[in-house]
């Protein structure tokens, strides 16, 4: 850890302050720097405190200064942790092995008389007059192919080449966060945000509170709060 190593920190609480032993967790009980200082999956020196990465909420205000907060690549891919690439698509193997008909991709003859190339009508930005290019294709694809619809984000890397950009930093030191993974939403359509990145409140509940019912040492019982938080 860069600097010098707290003793203690207190942390200021509407339920009553909290006084924490950093050292007894960390000298005394052994505990790994990366366990709580979960940014990087291998140990480091220069870890974050928590509130760079867990907000009071995780708000636009959070989100909107974030990045210059967290500005290495060893926190930006904890969350930024998976980035799909365009698919490879075989539009022969399609056309000659599994389709009958050019129409199941390509619009009904009133529509389309010419078959022609998604693009050509769908663009990559919302114009409202038709679905931008990933809803159009992927509407069409998911009839054919609902097993990888149904296995989530799981089920992405069947078409788009997966990179495991967390894995990648902890043995190359080189990643970089491209914009088609810059949103949660990319690949987390259906959840919300708090629960992704949970709030300050939330991540040291899950954090003490998991590790001591795991230990079977320390308070994690909903009635035992004043064990940590005084008046």
């Amino acid at each position: 850890m860069a600097g010098a190593v707290p003793t203690r920190i207190r942390f200021d609480n509407a339920g009553g302050k909290v006084v924490f032993d950093h050292k007894k967790h960390a000298a005394d009980y052994a505990v790994p720097c990366e366990r709580c200082h979960h940014e990087s999956a291998t140990p480091r020196e220069n870890v974050k405190p928590c509130g760079t990465c867990h907000g009071v909420t995780f708000d636009d205000a959070f989100r909107k200064n974030h990045a210059a907060a967290i500005n290495d690549g060893a926190s930006c891919v904890t969350c930024h942790h998976s980035e799909y690439a365009a698919a490879k698509w075989d539009h022969d193997a399609h056309a000659q092995g599994y389709s009958p008909s050019c129409t199941d991709c390509h619009h009904d003859t009133s529509i389309e008389p010419t078959p022609t190339n998604c693009a050509d009508c769908h663009s990559d930005g919302k114009n409202g007059a038709s679905p931008d290019r990933k809803t159009a294709v992927h509407t069409r694809c998911a009839p054919c192919h609902a097993d990888m619809f149904d296995a989530g984000v799981k089920g992405c890397a069947s078409c788009h080449p997966f990179t495991d950009t967390r894995a990648r930093f902890a043995s190359t030191k080189e990643a970089v966060v491209g914009p088609g993974s810059a949103s949660c939403q990319t690949c987390h359509a259906d959840q919300k945000l708090k629960d992704l990145v949970p709030g300050r409140m939330a991540a040291f509940h899950g954090q003490c509170m998991s590790c001591h019912e795991k230990e079977g040492k320390g308070p994690f019982k909903k009635d035992q709060c004043q064990q940590c938080h005084l008046k």
